[in-house]
């Protein structure tokens, strides 16, 4: 792609005392939608920058007034991003040092040997610029998709999110409950941002396969010499957690005797650290998450009943995704969303056919399972849309089970479905090679082509992952 065509509406502002000079460097950057503005000296440069937004300066080094360097420190005070490039008929390469030191992005010498140094230093930095904020927003979108809980769906979920809205606010402990992958975790968080105490820390900590020795420390903290190794004193996750909210992940595999002390915990309000004496007050909400049947583990002796009672205030119970298959779409959606700025790829769709697949599959890892699916088929995508022959065997050559609601495909569709998928593995087997992969196929190198272009298949992107 030539500079032209990816330099568009830009504001670019050229500092320079002699007339001449201004003109020079305006003629030599002056593209189509391209806006230059000039200045005769620093501080008029300095009030237009105050008014209006600029995507690039370049001044000169030596003027009447703030220097070129002055109005450079000036700029990055201000405007840190914004690139600068100098000039200078009289610089040094110690000039030119300092000026890279205060930030500028480039030093152009005077008088131009010829007027396209200029226009080159300047494309350089703008698209250097272009390629830091692009950067940027992917990470910030990366953020935003990762941090932020994606809380929508159908009729089933919807009923979760509306207890969770009249719960929320209520200071009472909660128990989640669900099977692994559901969301507990981020259900956990949401009740958090939406209580009281969203303004202090959310802790959580997983119960589940951790010593009692281990985790008894981990959640009250244990005193120095408590134990062989224990040299410091170190707080758990209630005090970490005081006056916000303690999640205790697969609390059902709690150890018995760590039970007991979590029910003290919540009729009391204080604790012990581990090898400690005096009583520690602790004032934090406790939301409790588990995989398990509670009542069934009470009934096994496995668990106490009456923390149980104590923890199943407010129960908020989360469907597994195979009873709520009409929220499948807008979930593969976020999590395609959340692929493509991790792996800087453009994937615009779901085809319908992989949709109909997705919704069919059981999910026994449920939404976590999903998630690691469609990151798997993002990764694998050769066009612009996730393609059946994107996704996992398991799901892409399983029969849809009895009372699914995946779509017999018509014949035609089946058809391209199965070329589609033909024409992927014979060109992964080539490693990308198209000539190579349409004598294998024995399909003419011309037809080949276009059905590659059919379908969507880019054999670079190919070659590119089997470098």
């Amino acid at each position: 792609m030539s500079d032209v065509a990816e330099l568009t509406s830009e504001r670019i502002l050229i500092v320079d005392d002699e007339e001449s000079s201004r003109e020079l460097c305006r003629l030599a950057l002056d593209q189509p939608e391209r806006e230059i503005v000039l200045c005769r000296d620093a501080q008029q440069a300095l009030e237009r920058l105050q008014n209006g937004n600029f995507d690039l300066v370049i001044t000169d080094m030596v003027m009447p007034g703030l220097s070129g360097l002055e109005l450079l420190e000036r700029i990055k005070a201000q405007q840190e991003d914004l690139p600068v490039v100098l000039m200078s008929g009289r610089g040094s390469i110690q000039d030119a040092v300092q000026a890279m030191r205060l930030g500028a992005e480039d030093f152009v010498e005077k008088p131009f040997p010829d007027p396209e140094v200029v226009a080159l230093a300047v494309n350089r930095a703008l698209r250097d610029r272009r390629l830091q904020e692009e950067n940027r927003r992917l990470r910030t979108e990366l953020q935003e998709l990762k941090g932020g809980p994606h809380l929508s769906g159908g009729e089933a979920f919807s009923k979760v999110l509306r207890t969770i809205d009249r719960i929320a606010p209520l200071d009472l402990t909660v128990l989640i409950t669900g099977e692994t992958g559901t969301g507990k975790e981020v259900i956990a968080r949401r009740i958090h941002l939406l209580s009281p105490r969203a303004n202090k820390s959310f802790v959580a900590i997983n119960c589940g396969g951790i010593p009692e020795g281990l985790l008894e420390s981990l959640l009250f903290g244990h005193e120095r010499g408590a134990f062989t190794g224990a040299v410091r004193r170190t707080s758990g996750y209630f005090q970490k957690a005081h006056r916000g909210t303690i999640l205790l992940d697969e609390v059902g595999d709690m150890p018995l005797p760590l039970q007991v002390k979590l029910l003290r915990v919540l009729q009391e309000k204080s604790y012990q650290r581990v090898g400690g004496e005096g009583m520690i007050e602790v004032d934090c909400r406790v939301i409790a998450s588990t995989h398990r049947n509670l009542r069934e583990l009470v009934k096994e002796n496995k668990f106490r009943e009456d923390l149980f009672y104590r923890l199943n205030v407010l129960p908020v119970h989360i469907p597994p995704l195979r009873e709520r298959r009409e929220d499948i779409l807008d979930l593969a959606q976020h999590f395609l969303r959340i692929a493509c700025a991790r792996l800087d790829k453009i994937i615009e769709r779901i085809s319908e056919e992989a949709l109909s697949r997705l919704k069919a599959h059981q999910w026994s890892g449920n939404i976590r399972e999903l998630e690691n699916v469609i990151e798997r088929a993002a990764a694998l995508c050769t066009g612009r849309q996730i393609e059946v022959s994107d996704l996992p065997d398991e799901i892409r050559l399983a029969t849809p089970a009895a009372g699914g609601d995946a779509p017999v495909l018509a014949f035609p569709r089946a058809k391209e479905d199965f070329e589609r998928d033909y024409l992927l593995k014979v060109l992964k087997s080539s490693r990308g090679n198209v000539a190579a992969a349409a004598q294998a196929s024995g399909i003419p190198r011309q037809n080949f082509y276009l059905k590659l272009k059919k379908y969507g298949l880019d054999p670079t992107e190919l070659r590119r992952q089997n470098r």
